[in-house]
């Protein structure tokens, strides 16, 4: 018989995220789901809509949010104010700088004092501010693959300071959300692979701010949307100062880490290693100056709901792999 230590809410059940988000926990050893709601009424679901009286009789610990950027916008502030700790999923406080927000998410944001506050749920990297923190903006998942694999090389000073980092992104379609598009739909998707959000693709302000050194004039993304169903692989194309070794630096850094794997030298790791895992699995082939790497996730678990997981094990003090192995 589990006893649970904490409670959480979920906002946006019905979503991929918040589904998987579900799923997760319903296996973990010291959190208990309490509170299901989705972000507006769902009749075929049966999932209540959200509100604040219907959350305040499940006296959840944090509330996870899986919802549009916007609406966890105007709902952040208020969880906060009513003393309750917030995961949130979208890209509403994953950016220090409010004007980013006008030009990369064509909207303004309505709380700039709590971008400073939020601390970006990287638990590989900044475990200590999470752990402490009331907020956490929860990364996304094609900034992910690529941040993991870069931060150790920028952090080394190990990137040629005149070459431009190309990252080549391609994702499933669970990665476009739950909502139907007509871009979504399966005649378009099927059989087909397009390119999307060239040069103004949310993620990118994400990455170059993560990444220390890295500058939009010397920083591509690209993403890519293919007939799969989960999963990201980046692509990152870079030189190196004086030949390092990339795979040297990233081995090392993640040597004890349990959900960052480096493959060893000559192999590269695919989607399916990683489906339904939270791992991140980053492979490294290099010739001269020249190095690719490949990383892929699982982009509704290690790109969200796995990654929230992580950062509630961070803030309720649980084993970093609980719920998660």
């Amino acid at each position: 018989m589990n006893i649970y230590a904490h409670r959480v809410a979920i906002v946006g059940i019905t979503g991929y995220a918040g589904q998987e988000l579900e799923r997760l926990l319903a296996a973990h050893p010291k959190i208990q789901i309490a509170g299901r709601f989705a972000s507006k009424a769902d009749e075929k679901s049966g999932a209540a809509a959200f509100s604040f009286e219907r959350l305040r009789s499940f006296s959840p610990d944090a509330v996870v949010l899986a919802t549009e950027h916007e609406l966890s916008m105007q709902l952040v502030p208020q969880l906060l104010d009513a003393g309750h700790r917030v995961i949130d999923m979208s890209g509403a406080f994953r950016l220090k700088d409010p004007r980013l927000y006008q030009e990369w998410y064509g909207f303004e944001h309505t709380a700039p004092l709590l971008l400073r506050e939020a601390a970006y749920g990287l638990p590989e990297f900044l475990s200590e501010s999470i752990a402490a923190a009331r907020l956490v903006a929860n990364p996304g998942c094609y900034a992910t693959a690529a941040i993991l694999p870069l931060i150790p090389l920028y952090k080394a000073q190990a990137i040629e300071p005149a070459c431009t980092v190309v990252v080549d992104g391609k994702s499933g379609v669970s990665g476009a959300g739950r909502q139907p598009k007509p871009e979504t739909h399966f005649c378009e998707v099927n059989e087909n692979i397009s390119a999307y959000g060239v040069l103004k693709h949310r993620h990118t302000p994400e990455m170059v701010a993560q990444l220390p050194g890295a500058t939009f004039d010397r920083f591509v993304f690209t993403p890519h949307l293919i007939p799969i169903t989960r999963g990201i692989l980046n692509t990152i194309t870079l030189r190196t100062v004086d030949r390092i070794s990339a795979h040297s630096i990233l081995a090392e850094t993640y040597a004890k880490t349990p959900f960052v794997r480096v493959v060893p030298s000559g192999h590269l790791p695919n989607v399916h290693s990683v489906t339904k895992t939270n791992l991140c699995a980053i492979g490294i082939a290099a010739k001269g100056e020249n190095t690719v790497i490949v990383s892929v996730i699982d982009n509704l678990v290690k790109g969200a709901a796995g990654q929230a997981i992580q950062n509630l094990n961070l803030m309720f003090g649980c084993e970093p792999t609980a719920g998660l192995t």
